[in-house]
């Protein structure tokens, strides 16, 4: 790897850190904050009515189920161009798998402490999981794809807001992260595979741009 390489993976690893870090000092910060303000307990919160080991466990799989229905939607044919953008933008960006966990980990603590757990108590659930949805630019009048996506997943954050509120936050978080993991690690697949296929073209086939790659649709395990 020439220096170079190496300076660009440095700075996108200190990107992604810094970007971990800040969703959960941030939203997770403000989430504690809120949360003291409203005079309830953080702990009897996260911990909720049901053992923490089964709310891993149903964090867990609710996470698994709703990340692969969110990656169906996303690899419909409609949804070419969201894909490809999508894929391109954190694809490179995530390249470590570690870096894809933690990103994950940061953002299902942070935004769940400050949506789910601080935030769902003043405004409900189906509010607050649009305002959520909408924040992360998912429900956008200018696009009616990415708002297919944003429509589809409102509803599961909705489900995340009960699974909150009836089973406890740690179950939310958990489903939030792997939620993430998911969606991360198959982006960032589509990505390796289309840059292996344009490495792997002849020259001028290379130049006619973004077809050389193949349909998405294919790159799907």
């Amino acid at each position: 790897m020439t220096d170079s390489g190496r300076g660009l993976m440095v700075r996108q690893r200190r990107q992604v850190a810094l970007l971990g870090v800040a969703t959960v000092l941030l939203f997770g910060g403000l989430g504690v904050w809120f949360i003291h303000l409203q005079e309830r307990s953080l702990l009897s919160l996260l911990l909720g009515p049901w053992d923490w080991y089964w709310q891993l466990l149903v964090g867990a799989g609710m996470g698994l189920a709703t990340g692969h229905a969110a990656w169906w939607i996303v690899r419909q044919p409609f949804m070419r161009t969201v894909l490809l953008r999508y894929s391109d933008r954190l694809g490179g960006l995530l390249g470590r798998r570690s870096d894809r966990i933690f990103v994950s980990l940061c953002a299902g603590v942070g935004e769940e402490l400050f949506f789910r757990g601080a935030l769902q108590y003043w405004l409900g659930i189906p509010i607050t999981a649009v305002i959520f949805i909408a924040i992360h630019g998912y429900l956008d009048p200018r696009n009616w794809r990415i708002s297919v996506y944003g429509l589809a997943m409102t509803g599961v954050i909705i489900v995340y807001g009960e699974m909150a509120e009836h089973i406890g936050l740690l179950s939310a978080m958990v489903a939030h992260a792997v939620l993430d993991m998911v969606l991360l690690e198959k982006l960032h697949r589509n990505w390796q595979r289309r840059n292996d296929r344009w490495l792997d073209a002849e020259p001028g086939q290379a130049l006619q741009g973004m077809e050389v790659g193949p349909d998405p649709d294919r790159l799907v395990e």
